[in-house]
């Protein structure tokens, strides 16, 4: 039986890879002329990336290795125009939906 203490270690070494396939789209895109007026504080960042996540596949990796090949799988062009679309829908549901009053 796995320790408390082992299921952490194991858990630290899980890499979801979309996570930050979806965080690094989210900032290149929140850049464009046409989202400039977009909230981006750090609420809203969450719920446009929780939204994203939710959506897509989740690539999980543990080894170096396991990373190369899911960033490779990544440019897989139907993959990209999937994430693509569920990232832009995500700022435009969260814009849509911005309710607080802090910017």
């Amino acid at each position: 039986m796995l320790k408390d203490e082992k299921l952490k270690h194991l858990k630290g070494r899980l890499n979801n890879v979309t996570e930050e396939v979806v965080l690094k789209m989210l900032r290149d895109m929140l850049q464009r002329k046409e989202f400039e007026d977009v909230c981006k504080d750090e609420d809203c960042l969450l719920d446009m990336a929780s939204y994203a996540l939710n959506r897509l596949p989740a690539k999980y990796v543990a080894t170096s290795k396991g990373e190369v090949y899911s960033k490779t799988e990544e440019l897989e062009q139907q993959h990209s125009v999937d994430l693509l679309s569920v990232v832009t829908r995500a700022i435009k549901v969260v814009s849509e939906n911005d309710n607080h009053d802090n910017h």
